[in-house]
């Protein structure tokens, strides 16, 4: 299925990414950190608007491959980061992680651009890219990289280690 979510088009196979998605484990069978099981259970708060997008390209939003906590808001609200993977390739469009120029580092230094993502909703932004990191065994070619940058609410019944 042919899809444009901004500058990005792509070429994307639903079925066989919420097929893989059945099968896969929810986020808290691979990490206990509270920044994990906040996210798992934060998805059943967010919009509707969201929900819908994840489900429409064949995402279960509890699967996700990696995420992780950015930074806290002064309301108590997480800066997530994160990534997850879809059957499909990127037909047009960049990816938002821009590589700075460095001098003497050897290292890669990279940015994120809000520029070049497209907003599923307020505060909730989105990235492809054709470079994956830490594919799930079997998962269905090609692979293309879903990134997400969002405030995620904290709803654990425990403090939030990350004040």
């Amino acid at each position: 299925m042919k899809v444009q979510f901004g500058q990005f088009y792509l070429d994307i196979d639903v079925n066989k990414t919420r097929e893989f998605y059945k099968k896969m484990e929810y986020v808290s069978h691979g990490c206990s950190c509270s920044g994990c099981r906040n996210f798992e259970q934060a998805v059943d708060t967010l919009s509707n608007e969201i929900i819908y997008f994840f489900e429409s390209i064949g995402i279960d939003m509890k699967k996700i491959t990696e995420v992780y906590v950015n930074t806290v808001n002064s309301d108590g609200s997480l800066l997530y980061g994160g990534f997850y993977h879809l059957c499909g390739t990127i037909l047009s469009g960049e990816s938002a992680w821009i590589e700075l120029p460095t001098s003497k580092s050897k290292s890669r230094i990279f940015h994120w651009d809000h520029l070049r993502t497209y907003p599923v909703s307020k505060n909730f932004y989105i990235s492809f890219q054709k470079d994956c990191a830490l594919v799930e065994d079997g998962f269905p070619m090609p692979v293309l990289q879903l990134e997400i940058e969002a405030v995620i609410p904290w709803v654990l019944e425990e403090p939030n280690i990350y004040i």
